[in-house]
């Protein structure tokens, strides 16, 4: 056999073996989630612009599902990117999320960017950063996902990222609903002891950061405030902005906006506030169940059975 045939079964192993595990994987995520048709999802505007005519626009110009729209941008301004890359005409998103947050890129895959996933648009990596100073786990690594180039892509490309430059704009944020800011607490949100609550922009510059935290505030009536905190991951970016909010009123009328959308139960921990006041703590549990699935009630006393020092640094793990 000669080497170039050798090479070349190779590499037809090696695309089976993608197709397989694609195959597999989406069969099992859609066996656990069955109504995975982004086309059924309905999406909420903010109020506060029902009478704002957004229709000439570019965005609206676009021809992506809303929720579709609002997850790729969501998911475009924490760590991934949506760039052109050097030999190819259009643009392909790309992330990478924790093993952990296995359902919620899965989600993100055969759901609402299903119309962009291919064979290969999943795989997977060894630990690293964070992950790897951890206590070693079966699994633990990351998922890195790609879609497939498009035009459509491309064209949000210009609007949202131009240059391959992310940047964060009021009049694109406009056309967002209630599933990019799902998108941006499930990706770059959490819950912490002493804050309670936060989004970190780490990637964005400071006025960027404040463009966001005002389109929050402005358009969906959150409080919340920028803040400038030294960073100890990267000596290129030794300041990382960071989205705290006002209070707790404020954290809480945040997730009330973003807890009866979350499409997966793994990441309900990032809806499950835990107020050292007990009395409200009762009460946002009450709350809480109101908001998401009957059947997911059972993970939500899981979780808050946990204290709050391991619910805390478990967040942290996943994320």
């Amino acid at each position: 056999m000669t080497s170039e045939k050798f090479k070349e079964i190779q590499e037809n192993d090696s695309k089976r073996r993608e197709k397989l595990f694609y195959i597999y994987k989406k069969c099992l995520f859609r066996k656990t989630y069955s109504n995975l048709n982004v086309n059924l999802l309905k999406p909420t505007n903010p109020l506060s612009l029902k009478d704002v005519n957004l229709t000439r626009k570019e965005m609206a110009a676009l021809d992506i599902h809303p929720v579709t729209l609002s997850v790729l941008c969501g998911t475009v301004i924490g760590d991934s990117t949506l760039n052109i890359y050097k030999g190819y005409a259009n643009a392909r998103l790309t992330a990478r999320h924790s093993t952990r947050q296995t359902e919620w890129v899965m989600w993100k895959a055969f759901c609402a960017f299903e119309k962009y996933t291919t064979q290969n648009c999943l795989t997977f990596q060894k630990p690293d950063g964070k992950q790897r100073e951890t206590i070693p786990k079966p699994g633990l690594g990351k998922w890195a996902f790609r879609t497939a180039v498009d035009p459509e892509l491309t064209k949000l490309h210009k609007i949202i990222a131009p240059n391959n430059k992310k940047k964060v704009q009021r009049f694109w944020l406009n056309h967002m609903n209630d599933y990019f800011l799902m998108t941006l607490w499930l990706d770059d949100g959490g819950l912490c002891s002493d804050r309670q609550g936060t989004i970190s922009v780490n990637s964005m510059p400071i006025d960027q950061a404040q463009c966001l935290r005002d389109y929050i505030e402005t358009v969906w009536g959150v409080k919340c405030h920028v803040v400038d905190v030294a960073s100890k991951r990267t000596k290129t970016n030794p300041v990382s902005p960071q989205i705290y909010f006002s209070d707790l009123d404020n954290l809480e009328k945040f997730l009330r906006i973003v807890a009866p959308i979350i499409p997966v139960k793994s990441m309900l921990y990032k809806v499950c506030l835990k107020p050292k006041d007990s009395s409200r703590l009762q009460r946002w549990t009450s709350e809480l169940k109101t908001l998401i699935r009957q059947e997911w009630h059972s993970e939500i006393d899981a979780i808050y059975a946990q204290p709050l020092s391991v619910l805390m640094d478990e967040q942290e793990l996943k994320d």
